[in-house]
């Protein structure tokens, strides 16, 4: 079972926030931008919140988060003041991203023509974005072009997709939790 959550990113942290330990503070020192520390803090936050205050959150060779709980898989993103933290007792990727992003200008280096025509939905090139996001995540490899990550269905009416990765079957989930984001969990099926 997947959980997602996906929250706002404070503008300020508070120095009473009790689930920010002194760690989380320091890793987020090493980013110059202030909404860059912000977004770090924000998911720590989460998973902390979620998973408890000790947990020890860390990453792996491909520079992707990971915690010390055994069968507890987490994946994080954030963009547009947002932050999605995703939890799983199996492998999974998540991505989120701002619906009026335009997309124009990258379209052809990450959705192949049968992707396009998928859907006419308005946020289908951020939710294609998202989910081949979110695949790459899943995958944990780092070198993998975007377009070799394919999306052949989608239900519009469970806002689901199905993708294929490195010849594996995914399952992803779209959610608009918010006015112009788009959120995508994909777990392998």
């Amino acid at each position: 079972m997947v959980k997602l959550f996906v929250e706002a990113v404070p503008k300020v942290y508070a120095c009473c926030d009790t689930l920010i330990k002194a760690q989380d503070v320091a890793s987020a020192a090493r980013f110059q931008n202030v909404q860059r520390r912000n977004e770090h803090l924000a998911w720590r936050r989460v998973v902390r919140r979620e998973l408890g205050r000790d947990v020890v959150i860390d990453y792996n060779d491909v520079g992707a988060p990971i915690v010390n709980l055994p069968n507890i898989y987490i994946s994080v993103s954030h963009g547009g003041d947002m932050v999605a933290v995703a939890v799983g007792d199996c492998p999974v990727g998540v991505d989120v991203e701002r619906g009026d992003r335009n997309f124009d200008r990258i379209r052809s280096r990450y959705m192949s023509t049968e992707e396009a025509s998928l859907s006419a939905d308005n946020d289908w090139p951020a939710m294609v974005w998202c989910a081949k996001e979110a695949m790459y995540k899943l995958l944990g490899v780092r070198g993998i072009e975007l377009l070799d990550l394919r999306i052949v269905g989608y239900h519009s009416e469970s806002f689901t997709m199905m993708g294929i990765a490195d010849a594996r079957p995914v399952s992803i989930e779209i959610s608009k939790p918010a006015d112009n984001v788009v959120v995508a969990t994909a777990v392998f099926r």
